[in-house]
């Protein structure tokens, strides 16, 4: 499964950098010739340099100037551990699935919401953004306020780490409407595992009579999806009076179902008859 860094590893970097600031100032003590061994902290050994996090910034600065402790590669920085929840594939996810969000600004999502917190976070462009729901297999949150996402852990035992992650977006267009996408534990995307419902599969028996009052009143539907771990079902709701015109609503209403359900079978997401 994917290793993630953890919320130490991101959050090491000032304590580094302010390390450095003070190992500046101590550099300059040394330009003119070495500087004696009694200005450098007693406290400070070889054992104790192991950690940058065990030490204090004076500690640290004291340790890289006197070349006891070298600063690691960024790449051997990151303490990582096995993603195993949706919170921790969310905190994992590359930049190009959610551009607005970093990491860091992930990890304190998940902080305020287990804190019992409904602080937002901002993203990238300042908008509002919080944790909405999260279980070990789901985690529903917004990105902005016209942007909500789904992600779940779907079981699919043979695929690479046992599982699938569905990540379902939801926009406020006004009426809301899901899209849905599928990805490895990699964060690498998968096909056909999902086919959008059409307006056949919406139609009731009813509309079939009146078809082309029908198609004319709805050339498309949007609904938005909800994902229920317990049964392992995906059920669209359709939003027709979000943005159907009043006049044609009572004839749509009656000719479209309310939803469509899809079950998870382990390989795919199927629809109910």
């Amino acid at each position: 499964m994917r290793h993630k860094p953890t919320a130490a590893s991101y959050r090491i970097a000032p304590m580094v950098a302010a390390a450095l600031a003070v190992a500046t100032a101590a550099c300059g003590f040394r330009a003119a010739g070495e500087t004696p061994a009694e200005q450098h902290p007693a406290a400070v050994t070889t054992a104790e340099a192991d950690s940058v996090e065990a030490m204090s910034p004076q500690e640290a600065a004291a340790a890289l100037a006197s070349g006891i402790y070298k600063a690691p590669d960024s790449d051997k920085t990151e303490k990582v551990e096995e993603a195993s929840t949706a919170a921790d594939f969310f905190v994992s996810a590359p930049l190009s699935v959610f551009p607005t969000i970093d990491p860091m600004t992930r990890m304190d999502m998940i902080d305020y919401f287990k804190a019992g917190s409904d602080k937002a976070s901002k993203n990238l462009i300042g908008g509002e953004c919080r944790i909405l729901e999260e279980t070990a297999e789901k985690l529903v949150f917004t990105t902005s306020p016209v942007s909500e996402y789904t992600l779940v852990l779907l079981p699919s035992h043979g695929r690479k780490g046992d599982a699938v992650i569905m990540l379902a977006r939801t926009l406020k267009t006004p009426a809301e409407d899901s899209t849905v996408k599928f990805y490895d534990t990699d964060w690498k995307a998968i096909k056909g595992l999902f086919t959008v419902p059409t307006l056949d599969d919406w139609m009731l028996p009813e509309g079939e009579k009146k078809r082309d009052d029908v198609e004319n009143a709805v050339p498309f539907v949007l609904a938005k999806l909800e994902y229920f771990p317990e049964s392992r079902s995906a059920v669209f709701t359709n939003n027709l009076p979000g943005y159907i015109p009043e006049e044609s609503l009572g004839m749509a209403e009656s000719s479209i179902r309310k939803s469509i359900t899809f079950h998870w079978n382990g390989k795919r997401l199927v629809m109910e008859k």
